[in-house]
């Protein structure tokens, strides 16, 4: 970052970035065919459905036009997710996602095998947080960071009370999601825990760009310590997205998310001032500033930008569909072990391609990271593999699954 970015990485945020370099730079630099150590992170997407409809989800016509009682099918069961829990490597951890993951009626089963074998984190709107659950959630929390069990929680806020509930759709959702992070934050505090940290996913976008400013105060009152920053991105409406070669989509396919960049600028400068006197974190995407606000005006440059996720990371669909990204499927749990799936062919030639270039559909992602150096963008063609209406996991027209990411760290 250059010496007059006024973004202030967080401790926990760099030392889990410096903890995915180092584990990825040996299989990055010195690995042949693309092959990668086990997976330091897996994001398993429990389901798509959801009990909100937001503006920008990527799975907003999904919802709106496949009737909820068919919107399960197809989904893994629970023994299937638990199984697929097994699989993964000893010291990793997971992200539970979706959609909503409480909608689930056996999420907590599935949360409660998960934390207690590995770090578990999970994204939620909270909003179907009930008291019981986020008094369970803080049982089977961490007693410190990095030990095992429930250490992360991130939730989806976008704005204040009028504002979020128009972007979500929903009267009542801010109160209800608000309601929540209070419940888990007091019963952590009331068992003396330092887990779950709890971090606020707010997806930059017009609708509430205004009211940014605002953000830090009500994360500081929720009792969370961090306010994610995430850049808006329209890939997922792209037809057949996880099945069409990448290198063929260009910036023209999808819509840009587009903000006046000085008013923008204005505004996020005011937010990171707010939050510095509110002592609350702000995680942004990992590049300078400045290239934030040019992702919003003319976009950036991808040349100057690389990706090491693909060589830490596993996700795994609601129908079992594992992804080094979410835009080449490279394999389904219900017919390969996630060991075979992490360097067979597939994975290990798009790991090969997007070492040497990004794609136009990287743009906007919270795990690509500014490198300053320019690289030659690859053009040869990626091997996809068929739609198939048996394993599709909503990753085609329409339907594509955004890791909210960050995900954990931002991510």
């Amino acid at each position: 970052m250059t010496s007059d970015d006024p973004i202030k990485r967080g401790t926990i945020t760099r030392l889990y970035q410096g903890l995915t370099r180092l584990y990825t730079e040996i299989p990055f630099r010195l690995f042949r065919e693309g092959r990668s150590l086990p997976p330091l992170h897996y994001y398993m997407e429990v389901t798509r459905r959801c009990n909100l409809r937001c503006k920008m989800c990527q799975y907003i016509d999904w919802l709106e036009n496949v009737p909820t009682k068919v919107q399960a099918d197809g989904e893994l069961t629970t023994e299937e997710w638990l199984n697929v829990i097994d699989q993964t490597s000893r010291f990793s951890i997971i992200t539970f996602t979706g959609g909503e993951v409480f909608v689930r009626k056996d999420f907590m089963q599935i949360f409660e095998h998960a934390c207690s074998k590995r770090r578990v984190h999970f994204i939620s709107n909270a909003t179907m947080l009930t008291e019981e659950r986020a008094k369970r959630c803080v049982e089977l929390a961490a007693r410190r960071l990095g030990g095992r069990g429930f250490f992360f929680a991130g939730i989806s806020l976008d704005g204040t009370r009028d504002i979020h509930d128009s972007i979500r759709a929903q009267k009542g959702a801010f109160d209800r999601s608000t309601t929540g992070v209070r419940a888990l934050s007091r019963y952590r505090d009331e068992m003396r825990k330092t887990c779950p940290k709890i971090h606020i996913n707010t997806v930059i976008q017009e609708a509430n760009l205004d009211c940014l400013p605002e953000m830090p105060k009500i994360v500081k009152d929720l009792g969370a310590g961090i306010l994610n920053l995430l850049t808006e991105t329209r890939i997922h409406d792209i037809p057949n997205l996880g099945y069409v070669d990448p290198s063929t989509i260009g910036r023209g396919d999808f819509q840009q998310p587009v903000i006046d960049r000085k008013r923008l600028d204005t505004v996020l400068r005011a937010t990171l001032r707010e939050a510095e006197r509110a002592g609350i974190e702000v995680r942004m995407p990992r590049m300078p500033y400045n290239e934030v606000l040019n992702h919003y005006d003319q976009g950036y440059n991808l040349r100057e930008f690389g990706c090491r996720a693909i060589w830490s990371s596993l996700t795994i669909g609601s129908k079992g569909g594992v992804y080094p990204c979410w835009i080449l499927k490279v394999g389904n749990v219900r017919t390969n072990s996630l060991k075979e799936i992490n360097n067979n062919p597939a994975i290990r030639d798009f790991r090969l391609r997007r070492k040497t270039g990004g794609f136009a559909v990287c743009r906007g992602c919270c795990e690509i990271e500014y490198t300053g150096k320019v690289t030659e963008s690859h053009v040869t063609p990626l091997p996809v593999p068929p739609p198939s209406a048996a394993e599709d996991d909503g990753t085609g027209s329409n339907s594509g699954q955004g890791r909210e990411s960050e995900t954990l760290v931002t991510k």
